[in-house]
């Protein structure tokens, strides 16, 4: 949490409008009802890795005729 709550703070002192999951899964929902222009993604979070959502993020984005760039 530690690492969260430092790169939270960091974006938001730059003006980022910041949206936080606590866990792969969580990533996902919110990937599916609003659009991002980022995410970092922390490989060993509860419930879905970081690697298992990524992968997950790839998949759709492709699946919805996107690039991964």
């Amino acid at each position: 949490m530690l690492n969260q709550e430092l790169v939270l703070g960091i974006l938001e002192a730059q003006g980022v409008t910041v949206s936080v999951a606590n866990h792969g899964a969580e990533a996902l929902d919110q990937l599916a009802s609003a659009e991002f222009d980022g995410v970092l993604m922390d490989c060993q979070m509860p419930v879905m890795d970081g690697y298992q959502a990524s992968q997950k993020i790839r998949e759709l984005r492709l699946s919805r005729g996107g690039s991964l760039m």
